[in-house]
């Protein structure tokens, strides 16, 4: 029992169901199911038949330059290698892949599976060392130099369709059969795939049975039976009723900050083959509070995993993968003490659940001090996906090939010609179809003042200290977080941090050290020892009341990305993607709960205003 009271919530389990599966003559099963992944005979020539042929998604392709695949059971991935492979024919072309998998394979499992189709090699080696965590809620993955988006829903597909929110062009139905998974052929799934289809949209399956056929009719498809592949006598293929608006999307759009926000906001239009520009008040990128020498990458989890538990799990996951892409990471685990007693308390609740392992892994002194490298006062609990990293790099990574303008200090915002015209301090003008706002805490009030009425943006500020290398600290292997942070050494200093000081103006570097020296547990207070050239940098933080950032469109033809506190380098990589995927009219890879807790209008909703 825990020796703090007892959560409603001990014993919770946020963990996938794993899956039960053999081999039988090659082939994999799913035992759990009592089914097969693919066709014993050639489970690509299948999906090629059945899927690719089945949707006509060659001449979709021929017609559109972005088309959104959704599929219900990614299984081995089999189908999404299939149009990877498709794409070699049109290499301009965008894909968003939405796929859903309550039990996902293991990347061996997956490996040994694909070893049956070697055509596909390249795609598989690509899929498989892009494989997020097994972690309930959405991923998102980029291939093709980000030609092709993978957004993995994990967690059963009734209650993961019923949060999405996004128009197919083409669905692959592709569960275990329906009398063997009828969960996944349900009436309440069809309602969903009838939803999420564009008019003029397509479907195919495997399955031609008379209740999934029903099912379909009534989510407003005309279905027709077809020729199934080799021995299977039926299949079916559909076509959504009704006529498709057309869609305009922007073709240059001014990102005001070049910080983390900004450069997150960049890489996602970057992706959707929008042209962006970076405009920045400082002499370059990562200048101002995404300018400190190092970073954390870490969690904010909640022991009933709400939806900014999740989004924080979400975030995690793909912003270490960028980082270790940009090869910004310098410490591949962080842990987080239970230190002070708040943290402790907290994290003790943890340990009563069960959490997938290598989002939270709870250890006790003695496994701290090994994951460490150092001796620790207290245990906690280690993030396999928590991050040290390099924030320019990072910056630079996201930001790529997009022009930076720098010493571009914004003023002034007009419309003309439907186009929005910024005024820089010294004169320069700028013109673009659609701006967005990722300035941190230099978030324009007057854009606040008018379309978000009044929401409270709170200004801190936050001091970081360089300790000169010390000989007690160099076997330090991870980050440690403990109600502020410390890290390896890197370039001869280790950063401890960070004040908070609500007057968002900071105080001398001495005091600073002292404030930050007294976050550390008993014990990591006396390692610092050799203290002469100690020195600091101060930025300013923002955030709103409830802790979420505001992210999303402020007016037609304005959007923002702010208010990120200190979760930045964390957070801002995913939210930029669904940003940029909101001006590109793209699917988001956000579910509609955690979208309506980013809005920025939120808080005047809350009020009925």
């Amino acid at each position: 029992m825990s020796k703090y009271q007892i959560s409603p919530h001990e014993g919770a389990s946020y963990r996938l169901d794993a899956p039960v599966v053999s081999w039988r003559d090659g082939v994999l099963r799913a035992d759990d199911f009592d089914d097969l992944y693919f066709d014993v005979h050639d489970g690509l020539a299948e999906s090629q038949y059945v899927f690719i042929a089945g949707t006509r998604l060659r001449e979709k392709l021929c017609s559109s330059d972005h088309l959104t695949i959704a599929e219900t059971g990614f299984g081995t991935g089999l189908n999404f290698l299939a149009v990877l492979d498709l794409l070699a024919e049109f290499p301009n072309h965008q894909i968003d892949y939405i796929s859903y998998e309550s039990r996902p394979l293991s990347a061996d499992v997956m490996a040994t599976a694909h070893a049956a189709f070697p055509s596909l090699c390249p795609h598989s080696a690509a899929l498989l060392g892009n494989l997020p965590p097994r972690w309930p809620g959405v991923h998102l993955r980029h291939f093709k130099d980000g030609q092709v988006r993978l957004h993995l829903y994990y967690g059963a597909a009734e209650d993961s369709l019923a949060v999405s929110d996004f128009h197919a062009d083409i669905w692959f139905l592709d569960g275990f059969a329906p009398a063997k998974n009828p969960q996944m052929w349900s009436e309440t799934v069809l309602s969903h795939v009838g939803r999420l289809t564009r008019a003029g949209g397509r479907l195919a399956s495997f399955t031609a049975a008379s209740a999934v056929r029903t099912g379909l009719n009534a989510a407003g498809f005309s279905i027709q039976k077809q020729p199934g592949f080799g021995r299977k006598r039926d299949m079916i293929t559909g076509v959504k009723t009704g006529n498709a608006a057309a869609l305009t999307r922007p073709v240059a759009v001014g990102v005001i900050g070049g910080g983390i926000a900004g450069a997150s906001v960049a890489a996602g239009l970057r992706h959707r083959g929008i042209e962006a520009t970076i405009l920045d008040a400082g002499p370059g990128l990562a200048t101002a509070a995404s300018g400190n020498r190092l970073a954390l990458q870490t969690p904010r989890l909640t022991v009933d995993h709400n939806d900014a538990s999740q989004l924080s799990a979400s975030c995690l996951a793909f912003a270490a993968h960028c980082s270790d892409q940009a090869g910004a990471t310098l410490a591949d685990k962080v842990i987080s003490l239970d230190w002070p007693d708040r943290e402790a308390i907290r994290q003790d609740k943890f340990r009563s659940q069960f959490w997938p392992c290598d989002l939270l892994r709870p250890v006790d002194v003695d496994a701290a001090t090994h994951e460490a490298g150092l001796p620790m006062p207290v245990g906690g609990v280690v993030h396999d996906f928590g991050r040290v990293i390099e924030p320019a790099r990072l910056c630079q990574y996201l930001a790529g090939p997009t022009p930076v303008i720098i010493d571009a200090d914004i003023i002034n915002i007009t419309r003309h010609e439907h186009r929005l015209v910024l005024l820089a301090k010294d004169g320069r003008q700028f013109d673009f179809e659609q701006i967005v706002v990722a300035t941190g805490a230099g978030l324009p009030a007057s854009l606040l003042q008018l379309a978000i009425a009044g929401v409270r943006v709170d200004i801190t500020a936050g001091q970081v200290s360089h300790i000169p290398e010390q000989a007690t600290l160099a076997p330090l292997a991870a980050g440690l977080s403990f109600g502020g942070y410390l890290t390896p050494c890197h370039n001869g200093f280790h950063e401890l941090g960070a004040t908070f000081d609500r007057s968002g103006q900071g105080i001398n570097d001495a005091d600073a050290f002292c404030q930050n020296r007294d976050l550390l547990p008993p014990g990591l207070k006396d390692l610092l020892t050799h203290l002469e050239g100690c020195s600091g940098r101060t930025s300013q933080r923002a955030s709103t009341p409830d802790r979420n950032p505001i992210v999303g469109q402020l007016a037609e033809d304005v959007f923002v990305l702010g208010a990120v506190g200190a979760r930045g380098f964390t957070v801002a990589p995913l939210l930029g993607e669904y940003l940029a995927a909101q001006i590109a009219l793209m699917p988001n890879c956000l579910s509609r709960s955690i979208q309506a807790a980013l809005d920025p209008f939120r808080f005047r909703l809350r009020r009925g205003l």
